[in-house]
């Protein structure tokens, strides 16, 4: 099979490998996506061992078709379109995730099981769709972190893929006062559509942008300004 091997500073090449070998447990996919994390870029251009070592496969994002079952496998057969979790896709653990094997052809997911390391996605999701699975699940993990509740006023820093997935999340679970702030047109275009009020900051003020969708409460209990500058206390911002 081929496969992307990371070698250093701004070294990745394709080569061939022999096919993995499974275990009982296991499970064989044949990847049909592999998405690029801004964590894979920034190793690569930056080099050294920074998560991923040299001579490794990597990727960690990744969707594919089970191909081979291992014999104590109960839960998943062949044919089965399915998303990886990283994390749990190896006995390594999450010290080797980004090493799994997302731009290899095949990749060995150990101690397989369905909503462990596995996720069943139905034939209506396409595979460019089911790849972007990690990185949906760690927006909407980040948003959730916070436990917020319908109704309170949601503010997302950064329309990139994990912030639009961070307001999909919410948006999705009814918390819909959602605000995405960018200073990209195209990806804020991209977070309207999801549903969410947007501000670029290249063209409006952040604050009084934010008063104007949400209002404005005088939470520290100082005095407020007119002018909307920081007020006499120096650590919040003062609106009437």
């Amino acid at each position: 099979m081929k496969a992307g091997i990371y070698y250093g500073q701004n070294d990745v090449r394709v080569e061939e490998l022999s096919m993995p070998a499974i275990g009982p447990k296991d499970v064989l996919i044949r990847n049909l996506r592999g998405g690029i994390c801004g964590t894979d870029i920034n190793i690569v251009k930056s080099g050294g061992d920074m998560g991923i070592r040299p001579g490794k496969e990597f990727g960690h994002e990744l969707f594919g078709e089970v191909v081979e079952v291992g014999a104590e496998v109960a839960t998943i057969s062949i044919g089965m379109r399915v998303g990886v979790n990283p994390i749990t896709a190896t006995r390594a653990g999450k010290f080797f995730s980004l090493e799994v094997g997302g731009f290899s052809q095949y990749v060995r997911i150990e101690d397989a099981e369905l909503d462990y390391n596995l996720y069943l996605f139905s034939d209506e999701v396409t595979p460019e769709e089911a790849a972007l699975m990690e990185p949906m699940s760690v927006g909407f993990h980040g948003a959730f972190a916070a436990n917020p509740k319908p109704g309170e006023h949601i503010v997302v820093l950064g329309a990139g893929p994990i912030g639009l997935s961070a307001a999909a999340g919410l948006i999705g679970e009814n918390i819909s006062d959602v605000v995405v702030v960018d200073i990209d047109d195209w990806r804020l275009a991209k977070a309207a559509q999801l549903g969410a009020k947007t501000i670029n900051t290249r063209k409006q003020d952040l604050a009084a942008t934010l008063a104007e969708y949400f209002g404005t409460a005088d939470y520290y209990g100082h005095p407020r300004s007119r002018c909307g500058r920081v007020c006499g206390c120096g650590r919040c911002l003062c609106f009437v």
